[in-house]
């Protein structure tokens, strides 16, 4: 069996990369550490995040409702701050809830990028232990 040993980048979709890239860097504060004519690099602690230049980007039955989002870990202090920075800049924050259950549970909030990719802010504690294979609703 394969043996990984954590994750390097993953990619999202774009259709237009210097509005996907203000957003990214300006709204959401990442770090630009290259770019092709293609993709944009952007680093978040160690793991790195590549808007890649598409004609065709990811479509859902409904963006908002879509479970397939990527999550960005805030400060609990700042979860607040986070949500009303987004607002501020224009980008509607939905679900915000706080969970008591399941693996990621804690404070959470939902948005969307430019291009309708589904978005997370999350202040919790972290991935839960759990033992077996637990389904919920």
């Amino acid at each position: 069996m394969l043996t990984t040993q954590g994750m390097l980048h993953f990619s999202l979709a774009v259709t237009d990369l210097a509005r996907s890239r203000k957003f990214y860097e300006e709204i959401l504060g990442l770090k630009v550490v290259g770019q092709s004519p293609r993709m944009v690099f952007l680093e978040i602690g160690n793991v790195h995040l590549i808007l890649a230049k598409g004609n065709d980007v990811m479509k859902y039955d409904s963006t908002k409702s879509s479970p397939v989002h990527h999550a960005f870990r805030v400060k609990p202090e700042e979860f607040q701050s986070s949500i009303d920075d987004l607002r501020r800049n224009g980008v509607e924050v939905f679900n915000i809830e706080n969970r008591n259950q399941g693996v990621f549970w804690g404070p959470q909030a939902y948005f969307l990028d430019p291009d309708g990719n589904k978005l997370e802010i999350y202040a919790g504690p972290g991935a839960q232990a759990i033992e077996g294979v637990v389904e919920f609703n």
